[in-house]
């Protein structure tokens, strides 16, 4: 049975979305599967107390300069967005509501529009352009809800503690910048 790798990611990362650019090449380089795992990354930082380097007023310039750095460097489109941070649990759920199939061409969409684009996506009506008008009716079910806050919970009764965040069975690799390591891993060298 083949490795599956699963992706606990947030729309309001800038690391996740850089991740989410550069997972699909790793798992087709590593003939792996991938889980995409929508989460809160609020929730998480409230269920583990962490705060999230953009809200620190000491590490936000180096944030900047570092996700500069790394869009140039891996050739990844980017540009802060002037909402930052911003309410992206609709996103989420609707997220968690779409097809697992059809959940990385939405989550691709989502993210090139905050980070690329600019634009809300706290707004329905654009969760809805990008991920469906379905996923956002769905994303106000009960089940949904459910489902988005017992991710976070996993997320957090796993060790992690942030986004994004990588597991291959109980090992965890965390952080964009700690794909290199994830590799390594599915390949037999760690």
């Amino acid at each position: 049975m083949p490795k599956t790798i699963e992706f606990f990611y947030a729309i309001v990362s800038p690391y996740s979305y850089l991740a989410s650019e550069r997972i699909e090449a790793l798992t087709e380089r590593n003939g792996v599967e991938i889980h995409w795992r929508p989460f809160l990354l609020g929730g998480l930082h409230k269920i583990t107390g962490n705060t999230p380097p953009g809200l620190q007023d000491f590490k936000r310039p180096y944030l900047g300069k570092d996700l500069r750095r790394l869009s140039k460097y891996y050739e990844i489109p980017y540009q802060f967005p002037k909402q930052f941070p911003t309410r992206t649990i609709l996103a989420q759920r609707a997220l968690t509501a779409v097809a697992e199939e059809q959940r990385p061409e939405a989550t691709h969409a989502l993210y090139r529009a905050y980070w690329v684009g600019g634009e809300d996506v706290a707004d329905p009506e654009v969760v809805a352009r990008l991920a469906g008008p379905e996923a956002v009716e769905a994303a106000g079910t009960q089940p949904i809800k459910d489902a988005l806050i017992q991710a976070t919970e996993e997320a957090a009764k796993r060790g992690t503690y942030g986004a994004p965040a990588f597991f291959v069975g109980e090992e965890q690799f965390f952080g964009q910048d700690r794909m290199d390591l994830l590799e390594a891993h599915l390949q037999g060298r760690l």
